[in-house]
């Protein structure tokens, strides 16, 4: 099966990709990269023109990053550069599809990840219409995207948190000092659901379907410690049956996802409820900013989220 680390081998920790990439994009120039002390001859930056030879290409970790030296938030590993290039969906897509232009000759298999994806869409297509069926929209890249990708559900959206393909970027920003560093990475580096339903596009007049769910936010907890307690203090909640649960971006917040019922309230009317029951119960602080229908919900990488036992088929 191809996976990170044979392609990795394959491409001189990933040298190779970015000399196809830059080669694309400039045919005419002579793209040379000769790794010398783990790092590359600065070069021009195929995704921001407006500079020259800005380009940073590095080996650490036996993997090939990259920066942008004028534009520091520009900067990732090898596959995030590539899937800026190839602009696929799935990572098994990108690995695929890198196997395939370079000629790598590994085997091609489609992942057990999206075998068993298949399998719960097919499961979850067959349910009668009186079943609870959660659907919502998924955007891919970064905020700036603000047309749908595709429509997922819970246990697809639990696979992609928990899949360490996340893991540099989320690594990434818990590392910048600022908080107005961390939310420009976040806004530009991080895919995202609008759980409360599907979108044709994100804004609250472009709903389609609503999904019964409701999304809170849990900001600013000042220790490892009560982030853990008031993970316990939700997950044990007797009210509101946890649909998902899992840290935030930036590492000090959790997201929890419950199932509502909108029969005699609104979503905006619930949403308060549920605040000031938090408030009361546990003293949480909820973020008042996510009350909004198209409320966007970034994806992290959390390898001990939480999922509703009921979705593991």
């Amino acid at each position: 099966m191809i996976s990170r680390k044979h392609i990795l081998s394959k491409t001189h920790y990933g040298i190779h990709i970015y000399g196809y990439i830059l080669k694309q994009h400039f045919p005419e120039e002579e793209i040379v990269l000769s790794v010398n002390n783990c790092d590359c001859k600065p070069v021009n930056n195929p995704f921001l023109p407006q500079y020259r030879g800005s380009l940073k290409i590095s080996v650490v970790n036996g993997s090939g990053v990259y920066q942008d030296l004028k534009d520091k938030s520009f900067k990732g590993d090898v596959f995030d550069f590539a899937q800026l290039y190839f602009k696929t969906i799935t990572q098994d897509e990108l690995l695929i599809r890198i196997n395939d232009v370079l000629h790598l000759g590994l085997e091609s298999k489609v992942s057990d990840y999206d075998t068993r994806l298949e399998q719960i869409n097919h499961a979850l297509d067959t349910i009668p219409d009186q079943e609870w069926n959660p659907r919502f929209s998924y955007f891919s890249k970064n905020l700036y995207n603000l047309y749908a990708t595709k429509t997922v559900g819970i246990y697809e959206t639990y696979k992609m948190i928990t899949d360490p393909i996340r893991k540099y970027r989320t690594d990434t920003i818990r590392k910048l000092v600022t908080e107005e560093e961390q939310k420009k990475y976040k806004k530009s580096y991080f895919d995202f659901v609008t759980f409360s339903g599907t979108f044709t596009q994100r804004n609250n007049t472009s709903l389609i379907k609503y999904s019964e769910l409701l999304t809170v936010d849990i900001d600013n907890i000042d220790s490892a410690n009560n982030l853990q307690k008031i993970k316990v203090e939700l997950l044990e909640d007797s009210y509101f049956p946890t649909e998902l649960l899992f840290t935030s971006p930036r590492g000090k917040g959790l997201k929890w996802i419950i199932k509502i019922s909108l029969e005699e309230v609104t979503h905006l009317e619930y949403f308060r409820a549920v605040s000031n029951y938090l408030k009361l119960a546990y003293n949480i602080q909820v973020d008042v900013s996510g009350s909004d229908v198209s409320r966007a919900c970034l994806l992290s990488y959390d390898p001990e989220a939480y999922i509703n036992p009921k979705y593991i088929l």
